[in-house]
Parts: structure tokens; C-alpha cells; sequence
């Protein structure tokens, strides 16, 4: 039958956890007898739930043929289970050259494309440079010298590439040409956070982190700033500091935004903030 039995389209999920959630939701709804024990029978296992809400919480991996026997018990046709399985793969991958591979794969086994990801969107995030351009438009005032403003990059990119960036950020609409005809961003930053989907995002972050490292090894007089501390917390505390931290991108989001000084340097933020070891019982 494939599409889940009509239920859920696995095309339209870029974490094959969430797809899992919201088939069984589904599935419920119209079947109160499709529990999750009865799923894990479906799956040839033993009668019991643990399995199915280990997998879904990520406490769990798949195994390649575990994620056949989902594909299966699913009844995904052809294209949905091979779909599925480099969905999964994409997950669970912790290498990010790997994840960019299987990235790109998603999105052209992608039945419904612009549904799972625009093409304007895949191709503005899926290379750093554009941000960085983009950015760069409001600091100089570029006219059509792409060799020249290639140069002006870090790390350094083509010509070629600046051309194609600049293209990209007219079709997107993120640039206006003044009446000197010089070409400037529509606003100072682009927010992320509705604009493209959450994996397309987490890739582009991880371009930004290999920048950083580059950037930490990088000769040169120009002001950088690299820390690191590590501390023990409670959940309260923890809470506090998320809180302190969405506050500061605000405020440095504000200062870029509002300031009367012209801009004469493009920087990039980033914040790293995880955990390193994890309390006896999850909060």
C-alpha cells in the first residue's frame, strides 16, 4: 500500500524517530488496539513496549536490520523503505562529511521535495559562504567585482562562487540594488529559526563549527575570542544559564541590528553548550 497505510508520509520528516511517533499516533487514532507492545510483536519481538520508546527517545540505535524490519512492519513500498533506511543512517551518523552524503541523498530520494525542503532554502544553508556574503554586502558596496569580493572571505572562496552566492541571494530576495547600484542586504542578520528545517539548519551549524576551528588556527591580527569552561549545575542553574545565553544572541543580534556606526567586518557567533556528563535519573 505504502505512505504508512495512508497514515503518515515519510517523505516529510527529516528524523525518522518523529515519523515513528507520529505513524503509531495515527495509527492509534483509527486502530485503539495498535499499541506499541502490539508494534514490537509486528517487529517479531517480544511483547513488550520498551523497545519501540527506547528507539523513539534515541536511547536505542537501529540496526540495519532492525530498520529493515521497521521498513516491513511499516509496509513502506520501495522507494519509502530505501527513503527510511538512509533516513535512518542520517540520524544516527556522527561524522559530518558522512551526514552531508546522506543529507544530499535524503533530498534526492525526496518524493515530495518542496514539502521536506525548498530548493532555495536547501541550496542557501547547505554552503557557508552565502551567509558570509551576505553579511559582507552590508560592509562594502559591491557592484560586480566578484573576484574582488571573493577575496574579501574567510577562508577564501572563487569568483565563481561569489558569483553564484550573489545570484542566489537575488532569487531569494535577501538583496536590493541601491540607485548607485551597488547591491545590499534586505537586514543586518537572518534568523535561522523560520526560515529552514531543523536538519538543514543542524548541517549548516556544523560547516560553522569546522569554520571556528579553522578560524582558531588562523595567523593574523584580527580580534578573535576562544573559551572554554566546564562546571557542575543543577537543573535550575541550568535553566538559568539557557536563558542568559538566548538573551545575550538577542542583545548581540540587537547591538548588530540598531548600531549608528557603519559596519566595516563581517564575525560569526556561535555558542556551544552541552552536556558532558549526565544526572542518575533524566529530568
Amino acid at each position: 500500500m505504502g505512505m504508512s497505510k495512508g497514515l503518515s508520509n515519510v517523505f516529510e520528516f527529516a528524523d525518522f524517530r518523529r515519523f515513528l511517533e507520529d505513524y503509531h499516533a495515527k495509527r492509534q487514532a483509527v486502530d485503539k488496539t495498535f499499541t506499541r507492545a502490539r508494534f514490537c510483536k509486528d517487529l517479531g519481538l517480544p511483547n513488550t513496549r520498551s523497545f519501540f520508546n527506547d528507539v523513539v527517545k534515541g536511547m536505542r540505535p537501529l540496526s540495519k536490520n532492525y530498520a529493515e524490519r521497521f521498513a516491513r512492519a511499516l509496509e513502506l513500498d520501495d522507494d519509502e523503505a530505501v527513503y527510511f533506511r538512509v533516513l535512518v543512517d542520517f540520524n544516527q551518523s556522527e561524522n559530518p562529511r558522512d551526514r552531508e552524503i546522506l543529507f544530499d541523498r535524503l533530498v534526492s530520494l525526496n518524493r515530495t521535495p518542496s514539502r521536506f525542503i525548498s530548493p532555495d532554502e536547501y541550496e542557501f544553508y547547505r554552503r557557508w559562504h552565502h551567509t558570509t556574503i551576505f553579511s559582507l554586502l552590508d560592509v562594502i558596496d559591491f557592484t560586480g567585482d566578484y573576484a574582488a569580493l571573493a577575496k574579501r572571505v574567510l577562508p577564501r572562496i572563487s569568483a565563481a562562487q561569489a558569483r553564484a552566492s550573489i545570484a542566489l541571494l537575488k532569487k531569494l530576495g535577501l538583496v536590493h540594488k541601491r540607485e548607485d547600484g551597488a547591491w545590499k542586504p534586505v537586514a543586518k542578520t537572518i534568523d535561522t529559526g523560520g526560515y529552514a528545517r531543523n536538519a538543514l539548519v543542524q548541517q549548516y551549524q556544523l560547516q560553522c563549527l569546522d569554520l571556528s576551528k579553522r578560524a582558531m588556527l588562523m595567523e593574523g591580527p584580527a580580534a578573535r575570542n576562544f573559551s572554554t569552561v566546564t562546571f557542575s549545575v543543577s537543573k535550575r542553574g541550568l535553566e538559568m544559564i539557557e536563558e542568559k545565553l538566548q538573551r545575550f544572541k538577542s542583545e548581540a543580534r540587537s547591538i548588530a541590528h540598531r548600531e549608528a556606526e557603519p559596519a566595516d567586518r563581517v564575525y560569526q557567533l556561535n555558542v556551544q553548550f552541552f552536556p558532558q556528563a549526565l544526572p542518575e535519573k533524566s529530568p
